[in-house]
């Protein structure tokens, strides 16, 4: 039995080549755009707001944290202290110090960690605003305050929020 072939001119090879070249780069370039969408949609979704300043993004939904024993809530009115801060690790680092704020007028500033409120520890577990929240405005305490590698203590009162 004898086999069927098909001969391909010249041409007619280089137009199929040029067609599976044409077909791959249509699909790459696809493949790039849909991926770098989903990319940007994902990373947007899960944005913190203090690490993409000015995007709006509603930050992810965190549970109600469990206050050790020596930070315990105050209910009522929140103290405000006057400032836009970063929470590290060892502290909270000051961003912004609000003008007419207690903060500006207790003498923080732009860079200072803020350690300890009253003696307690400001980390990771035990962020700025929950340490904070044991207070009421017109309160008066003292932070400890590390700035240019040297630890101060800063008395200030606590006031209301504007």
């Amino acid at each position: 039995m004898e086999e069927d072939r098909v001969r391909l001119s010249g041409w007619q090879m280089i137009a199929i080549a040029v067609g599976i070249l044409v077909l791959g780069l249509v699909c790459c370039s696809l493949g790039v755009v849909v991926g770098g969408a989903a990319g940007f949609g994902l990373g947007r979704a899960t944005a913190r707001p203090e690490a993409t300043p000015g995007w709006g993004i509603p930050g992810p939904i965190i549970p109600t944290p469990e206050f050790p024993p020596e930070v315990t809530p105050v209910p009522g009115e929140r103290p405000y202290l006057g400032i836009r801060y970063i929470q590290r690790p060892r502290g909270a680092e000051v961003q912004e110090v609000i003008p007419g704020s207690p903060a500006e007028e207790a003498g923080l500033r732009v860079g200072d960690l803020i350690r300890k409120v009253d003696g307690r520890a400001v980390n990771s577990s035990q962020p700025l605003a929950d340490v904070l929240s044991a207070y009421r405005p017109g309160d008066r305490v003292v932070l400890t305050v590390e700035r240019e590698g040297r630890e101060i203590e800063i008395p200030v009162t606590l006031g209301r929020r504007p």
